[in-house]
């Protein structure tokens, strides 16, 4: 089975938006063994949208489209799917009222536009979205699929994962298909395929990696004829893929990085303040957003000047993290001080980031330099921070409880 992806919404040709719903859908049909033979994105434009469907259909088993399933006038792929398929629309009067009882369940009256969202054709099977209006299609004909999804990415993966993937396995010789997902910081992407590699190439069950803003993930693929032997393929690759990588691994699937920051901190009924000079609050951003930081992040500033040389670095790092300590009585404090001197050109800047980590029981500094743009500096420089700061806690909790954490 192959497989064309459609990005549907002239919001996306037009440049307004960026398209990652088609690298999303790339990424999960690779570890699904079905090859993307080519994907393109679509105004709202029926006749365009139609002419484009029917090459899709005449090139590949699989179309997946995502978009223009909305309520409004110029969603169009409803329609756009019904006329390739000479087929005719009719209102689902089920579908109307899951839309309604959405709307009800917010305490929100439906626009009754959003009827056209339960229109559908005879062949397609609807998908639930649980988290949206907008219900999927799921057509079948002439040994061909079809599947339309919302573009809003949260809706469109969740479906994805939840509704799309379970029916597509008889389609790719039955059973169960099972996904998890390791997620790593401190190893670039050519570092933690080098480690794996013979486990990608072994091909079963299927690892791929990718590199993401919150680090590298590890995609793993398990297929098998029930649940319990699929969890059981997952938890040997699991263990393979921890046992190479290590402490580098902080979590899986719905874990965030500032989870797994924070987590050890609750662990031993540790606080902590965190302070940022000059990296624009990208680290407090990061753990603020995160459940936990309402009772573990006691202190969050940002500073925007910077250290008149690059020699006191480290020292005002230090200097940063004993007052916001001791200011607001927390266990921990965490400082990032980054200085950026202009060089040769606009992308040749040099950045000198300094972290330190206090804690009850050890005290951690690392110093780096990189040369880059800003933007690229800051972002790098925060993802230290975080891997640094993880690391950093981590050891210094293990400690507490009793165990030792293997350096990296």
């Amino acid at each position: 089975m192959d497989a064309v992806i459609l990005s549907i919404g002239t919001e996306l040709v037009d440049g307004h938006l960026t398209d990652t719903n088609a690298t999303f859908l790339a990424q999960e049909l690779a570890a699904l063994g079905i090859p993307v033979l080519w994907s393109s994105q679509v105004g709202d434009d029926l006749d365009l949208l139609l002419r484009v469907l029917r090459r899709a259909w005449d090139d590949a088993q699989m179309i997946v489209t995502t978009g223009g399933i909305g309520p409004t006038d110029d969603d169009l792929t409803r329609e756009a799917i019904a006329a390739l398929l000479d087929e005719s629309l009719s209102l689902d009067p089920e579908l109307v009222e899951r839309i309604r009882s959405f709307f009800a369940a917010r305490g929100l009256p439906m626009p009754e536009r959003n009827v056209k969202q339960a229109y559908r054709i005879p062949s397609c099977e609807p998908l639930p979205n649980p988290i949206g209006t907008a219900p999927g299609w799921f057509v079948q004909r002439e040994g061909r699929i079809i599947i339309a999804m919302p573009g809003v990415p949260r809706e469109m993966m969740r479906m994805w994962r939840e509704q799309v993937v379970p029916r597509l396995s008889p389609q790719l010789g039955g059973g169960i298909i099972r996904f998890r997902t390791l997620k790593t910081i401190g190893l670039g992407e050519s570092l933690v395929e080098e480690r794996l590699h013979d486990l990608i190439q072994r091909g079963t069950p299927r690892l791929a990696t990718y590199a993401k803003d919150d680090g590298v993930h590890v995609r793993i693929t398990a297929q098998a004829n029930d649940i319990t032997t699929a969890d059981a393929l997952l938890d040997d690759a699991e263990r393979e893929v921890r046992a190479r990588l290590g402490l580098y691994v902080y979590g899986t699937d719905e874990t965030t990085l500032g989870t797994a920051i924070l987590t050890p901190l609750a662990t031993v009924g540790w606080t902590l303040a965190l302070v940022e000079q000059g990296s624009a609050g990208r680290l407090i951003s990061l753990l603020a957003e995160e459940p936990l930081a309402t009772t573990l992040l006691r202190y969050a500033t940002v500073l925007t000047s910077i250290p008149s040389t690059a020699t006191a670095l480290a020292e005002t790092a230090r200097t940063l993290a004993e007052e916001a300590q001791a200011s607001a009585s927390t266990s921990c404090a965490f400082a990032v001080v980054l200085r950026i001197d202009s060089h040769e050109s606009l992308d040749q800047y040099r950045g000198e980031a300094a972290f330190i980590t206090l804690t009850p029981v050890t005290t951690k500094v690392r110093l780096h330099e990189l040369i880059a743009h800003p933007l690229e500096i800051r972002r790098r420089v925060t993802l230290w921070a975080a891997e640094f700061l993880r690391l950093s806690i981590l050891e210094a909790t293990q400690q507490i409880l009793g165990s030792s954490a293997t350096s990296v």
